[in-house]
């Protein structure tokens, strides 16, 4: 099986793809990448080799003495000599930090593939409340699509949907599809509201990846203007953004929902998955850039072609808004556009949106 990525423009190429209801297994024969100006991590570069899909294991991988060229995953970035723009709350000394001076790439996160239950069980805010009985919390689960510094939207919608589909109590969890930040005007401020609220998670982005690729020093990165907002980041924020999972797995025993929709586990992820290899063996670049696959010479939105089991909840396609597909749902409605800001409560699978107060960014004309 041949596949070609081209992800400066989101497309996943296949021969192939996997039949309804099987197992996706990893294929043991080599791939062919390529990357076309790709800029995810903080660089730009164009070259093509044959390489195997990596499997990671959840260990320390600030740890790993990994070469730039022995693991495709990761996030190459400019080798020129680290910018450290002026900031009062930044020290780089986070183990971040020391990675990517050491390894000039951003490190991968202790955990790639993360799990609902487990995350409930370590967050430590959610902890103290349960403990004081200070809030009240039932099954439900809010999934917000991409926030792009809008800080007031999603503020908004948060509440909108507490009361009026929640009775307004606090749900259960919050789960956010990345792209917290960039193009709006208030990055630096939704992650560290991101980060402070019990029980709000999120899976990273390629925009969470790209400004964390500035905080850490890239100076491709900082040299535009764009970027200026991370130094409103602190050290916590930093060591946050550098242990977003790639992914979220809701299993089906956490939706008590009376109806079909409880009955598979939903997958949180930014854009997408390749549908003919396992979670474990994907890589970070189709999750947080893909968004079309071509099987055979036709192009098509990867969500219509995913024939579960699980169900996909996605963002990063502005373009096409929010998507309905049989084992897909595609949450980003263009609020930075000046559209919508959407999300979606689980398990009954209602939709929640607020309007973006106005239009933050314009929306590119070319994929």
């Amino acid at each position: 099986k041949k596949i070609v990525r081209s992800f400066s423009r989101g497309t996943l190429f296949s021969t192939k793809s996997s039949a309804a209801g099987k197992k996706r297994t990893r294929s043991s024969s080599l791939a062919t990448l390529l990357f076309l100006g790709t800029t995810i991590g903080g660089s730009s570069f164009h070259f093509s080799r044959d390489v195997q899909h990596d499997h990671h294991s959840n260990g320390n991988n600030y740890l790993m003495a990994t070469s730039s060229t022995s693991n495709n995953n990761y996030s190459e970035v400019s080798t020129s000599a680290h910018h450290k723009p002026p900031t009062a709350t930044r020290s780089y000394t986070t183990k971040a930090d020391e990675y990517f001076q050491q390894w000039h790439k951003i490190p991968l996160p202790f955990i790639m593939h993360d799990n609902l239950e487990r995350l409930l069980l370590e967050d430590k805010q959610s902890t103290i409340l349960d403990s004081g009985n200070n809030s009240k919390n039932n099954d439900k689960i809010l999934v917000i699509g991409d926030v792009h510094g809008c800080l007031e939207e999603l503020k908004s919608l948060v509440q909108n949907a507490t009361n009026d589909y929640n009775d307004g109590i606090q749900f259960a969890a919050i789960v956010l599809v990345g792209d917290l930040c960039n193009k709006g005007p208030s990055s630096a401020e939704v992650i560290a509201h991101v980060r402070n609220q019990p029980r709000w998670f999120t899976v990273r982005g390629n925009h969470d990846d790209r400004a964390l690729s500035a905080a850490l020093g890239d100076e491709e990165c900082c040299s535009k203007r764009k970027y200026q907002w991370v130094n409103n980041l602190s050290d916590d924020d930093v060591t946050w953004l550098s242990n977003l999972p790639y992914t979220i797995t809701i299993p089906k025993t956490m939706l008590n929902g009376t109806n079909n929709n409880a009955n598979q586990d939903v997958i949180i992820v930014h854009a997408g998955l390749d549908s003919t290899i396992d979670l474990e063996s994907q890589e970070t670049t189709t999750m947080i850039t893909v968004r079309n696959l071509i099987v055979n010479g036709m192009s098509k939105a990867w969500a219509k072609i995913w024939q579960g089991p699980e169900l996909i909840i996605f963002g990063h396609d502005a373009k096409r808004g929010l998507q309905r597909e049989e084992y897909a749902i595609g949450l980003d409605s263009g609020c930075v556009y000046g559209k919508k800001l959407t999300g979606i409560i689980l398990p009954e699978r209602q939709f929640v949106s607020v309007d973006a107060l106005r239009e933050h960014c314009t929306i590119k004309k070319t994929a």
